[in-house]
């Protein structure tokens, strides 16, 4: 049987700071052989729009809402190749080797996290969110490791069927975001340090407990991402928060 213990108060401080680094590091530098997520994003788009393409900062670049059919394009090759590399079992683990120093979760574990969440920061960066701030990197952090958008806003204070709005999100203090990024600690702690071998990510998104062997991190990065872009697109949210 599982351990049934409160999560140990030192490893959840530790763990909610290491998964914010996380994200910091693939967000915005990348890690290993995962590039940032608005290098990668900017990559794909411009691939998709060729001649037509216009970097961050030109005068002549469109808005996200004016390159809505490119975008949605591009989304759906990242959710696709992210899904691809969530499969690929030498990668995951080659990577996981990389980012779980000083953690209890496992390498195959922490390694999803990393590609989920440079997914969902090049997901951020197309629907015009600035993954460099941390208040948001916050939000997609959370939407990456499988928190539901409800659990996203209600950790925000934020009350179900508003949207989840970038500059709504900005006006909160930094303290408030270290308290949140302490919530995340405990889910992850509760979750995986307790229970060392033969967890899968899916055990932390309820929905997934269909995924067997194998395709359990591929199918939780498909979930993750398609849910990550209806959040982050602004589409209203209508589900109930339970504590």
């Amino acid at each position: 049987m599982a351990d049934k213990k409160e999560p140990d108060e030192g490893a959840v401080e530790k763990t909610g700071k290491w998964v914010a680094d996380l994200a910091e590091k693939v967000m915005v530098n990348g890690v290993g052989p995962i590039t940032g997520s608005a290098a990668w994003a900017e990559d794909r788009l411009s691939r998709r729009q060729g001649a037509d393409y216009r970097a961050p900062g030109d005068d002549e670049r469109r808005s996200p809402e004016e390159m809505k059919d490119d975008i949605d394009a591009v989304v759906a090759r990242i959710i696709k190749e992210s899904v691809a590399a969530a499969g690929t079992q030498g990668f995951v683990t080659g990577l996981g080797g990389l980012i779980t120093a000083g953690v209890t979760i496992p390498a195959n574990v922490a390694a999803s996290f990393a590609i989920n969440m440079r997914m969902a920061g090049s997901i951020a960066h197309l629907r015009g969110w600035d993954i460099r701030d941390p208040h948001a990197r916050t939000v997609v952090m959370m939407l990456a490791i499988g928190m539901s958008a409800q659990n996203v806003l209600a950790a925000f204070g934020v009350k179900i069927g508003q949207k989840i709005g970038e500059q709504m999100i900005k006006k909160l203090p930094i303290a408030m975001l270290q308290a949140i990024n302490k919530k995340v600690g405990f889910f992850l702690v509760a979750k995986y340090g307790t229970q060392r071998a033969a967890i899968t990510l899916a055990k932390a998104i309820p929905i997934l407990g269909g995924f067997v062997g194998g395709a359990v991190d591929a199918g939780a990065t498909a979930v993750i991402g398609r849910a990550t872009d209806k959040a982050l697109r602004g589409d209203t949210l209508r589900a109930e928060v339970s504590e």
